[in-house]
């Protein structure tokens, strides 16, 4: 049997239908709205395709016209972003809207927003890539702290079990996050109101590592975490007086990253917050 072709134009495709992308697959079934997406295997009704390694080799035969192509992996060669543009944009004679995911990590600012200067030598091979898609009108999407589902910060915690890792997590105590759902929700707003440039998105709020060590640590990891707070000088006099329950108590933990233009310009709010108990 041969397979249908889909003549007209998808609200939009996923190039890569990973973790991010099952969050946007079930929130476009809901709302109907028709998408196609790529694994690298085909599965489950996906198109089988993947970014070679090699630019010339880039083949986009497969992939469907859509308003929207979302990359959700790092493309860690900006030569092969260009070709994939060019390629699929000479296939369909069109120009899509162009959104790329993205990680906060060179947002090191304190506090940080998308206007902040990046800090190229955080990079991690990504953004020559993202330079390209900004530069070609697309928009980039930089999130932070993804979680839901499978993935929870409760099981990230055991991931600090040296004294070095504890005190730097005392020392900065932000957990910047967004649950994917929000993600979800992030990713088809920029589709249906598009706007480009760089957009970080966090959930506007942030967490106290030091709370999640008190309620999901182990007793070696707080007891250590209590030791540093009241013999560590460095730590001490970042952190006050008092046990670690009252320097959570006594708050005073901001968001480093700022996501409040990001919020605010598609008229959304973020809808899941973690609860730490």
């Amino acid at each position: 049997m041969e397979q249908q072709v889909i003549s007209a134009t998808l609200p939009m495709l996923i190039l890569g239908l990973g973790w991010t992308g099952q969050f946007l697959a079930e929130l476009m079934v809901s709302l109907q709205l028709n998408y196609a997406a790529t694994t690298r295997d085909g599965r489950n009704n996906t198109i089988q395709w993947s970014l070679p390694s090699a630019c010339q080799d880039i083949d986009v035969s497969a992939l469907p016209l859509a308003k929207t192509v979302l990359v959700t992996f790092p493309v860690m060669q900006p030569e092969c972003m260009t070709t994939l543009i060019d390629a699929y944009q000479k296939k369909h004679d069109t120009q899509p809207q162009w959104i790329l995911l993205s990680s906060t990590r060179p947002f090191d600012g304190n506090p940080a927003n998308r206007h902040t200067p990046l800090d190229r030598s955080k990079d991690t091979g990504r953004i020559p890539a993202e330079d390209i898609i900004v530069e070609r009108g697309g928009s980039v999407l930089h999130l932070s702290g993804l979680w839901g589902g499978q993935r929870q910060p409760k099981g990230w915690v055991p991931r600090f079990p040296s004294k070095e890792a504890i005190k730097n997590k005392l020392l900065a105590r932000q957990l910047h996050l967004i649950h994917g759902k929000d993600v979800a929700r992030s990713i088809l707003a920029v589709h249906e109101h598009y706007k480009p440039g760089r957009w970080i998105v966090t959930d506007n709020g942030c967490y106290d590592w030091i709370k999640l060590f008190l309620v999901w640590g182990n007793a070696e990891q707080i007891a250590i975490a209590r030791d540093l707070a009241a013999n560590d000088a460095t730590c001490h006099d970042a952190l006050g007086d008092g046990s670690l329950e009252d320097i959570v108590n006594r708050g005073g933990v901001k968001p480093r990253l700022d996501s409040t233009e990001f919020w605010e310009t598609f008229g959304l709010e973020p809808t899941e917050f973690l609860k730490i108990e």
